[in-house]
């Protein structure tokens, strides 16, 4: 099986740029967009497509920031904001994108703990037909530091991933296997996409 990655787009958040660019989302509903959200629409905007494709977002605790405040809320005064739970779902980031583009085709949303971003990228390719495949996270919330180890910094990558029929320049085998291998990282699969490592390997992905 052969894949192109070649429309991609990634988001780090910096010093200089805290948080990423949603100046195409209309003003009413930019106030009300999650950090996640935020990052999500920020990269999958630049690799969406004319035609309606399917949308597989991946992200290792989602909503993490609308949740922390939900849980101190119901702490606090026994109750929660419906708005706020309605945005604390895995599927927000992907269903506002669906929203804004008018794009009717399925999205899928998956949450797999630290092999979040690989077994999302598994099931945009398994789906075998063009898909566009974002993964983002929220930087980690304080009230978590303790209990997460090393703190996940804001990011967020979407790829448009179109399958075989592809001229050789584009063309990137896909291997479909199984192997004992570490959970595979956010910087790895950028440098690959960017063309600056041969390979992309995750336990049931190889990308060369």
């Amino acid at each position: 099986m052969t894949a192109s990655f070649e429309h991609f787009a990634v988001w780090r958040a910096t010093e200089e740029a805290p948080k990423p660019d949603v100046s195409f989302v209309p003003p009413l509903d930019r106030r009300r967009l999650t950090g996640v959200e935020r990052a999500a629409l920020s990269v999958a905007w630049q690799v969406k497509s004319d035609a309606e494709l399917p949308v597989v977002f991946a992200s290792r605790w989602g909503e993490i920031g609308v949740t922390v405040k939900l849980m101190k809320q119901f702490h606090a005064d026994g109750e929660m904001s419906p708005a706020g739970f309605s945005a604390s779902v895995h599927n927000a980031a992907p269903g506002a994108f669906s929203l804004l583009t008018k794009n009717h085709a399925p999205y899928t949303a998956i949450a797999a703990r630290e092999r979040s971003l690989e077994a999302g990228l598994l099931e945009a390719l398994a789906m075998r037909r063009e898909t566009i495949f974002v993964y983002a996270e929220e930087a980690t919330p304080e009230f978590y530091l303790s209990e997460f180890g090393k703190p996940q910094p804001a990011c967020a990558v979407a790829v448009r991933i179109s399958l075989d029929r592809l001229p050789a320049a584009s063309a990137r085998s896909v291997t479909f296997r199984h192997e004992d291998l570490p959970p595979a990282s956010f910087e790895d699969f950028v440098a690959f996409l960017r063309g600056l490592a041969p390979s992309f390997q995750t336990a049931d992905l190889l990308l060369a």
